[in-house]
């Protein structure tokens, strides 16, 4: 029997992430108060802090593109490529130094 995951708007993630940040309380005050995991809880306010604002499943929300967040994407993804081909180049120097034997 699989467990059923709640799901929650992001009204409700939003409230809850803004209730934390204004009250002198801990994650778990917090979340039993509201009826959620304290865990839930600390992801919603790390995502509202990092993207602006908490949002379902995980997944990130559309956010404006500041230059900043658009060259990191960019780097990102170059750093990524640049791990493949690296990988690719060891690889066929070690099929090469292995056939040369």
């Amino acid at each position: 029997m699989s467990k059923v995951v709640p799901r929650y708007s992001d009204q409700f993630k939003a409230e809850a992430v803004a209730l934390f940040l204004s009250e002198k309380r801990t994650y778990t005050q917090v979340a039993s108060q509201l009826g959620i995991s304290k865990t839930g809880l600390q992801r919603w306010v790390a995502q509202s802090q990092t993207l602006g604002s908490p949002d379902p499943g995980g997944r990130r929300e559309a956010v404006a593109d500041t230059p900043d967040l658009a060259k990191y994407r960019q780097l990102e993804s170059r750093v990524r490529e640049l791990e493949k081909e690296n990988s690719f180049l060891k690889k066929v120097s070690a099929f090469f130094a292995k056939e040369a034997q």
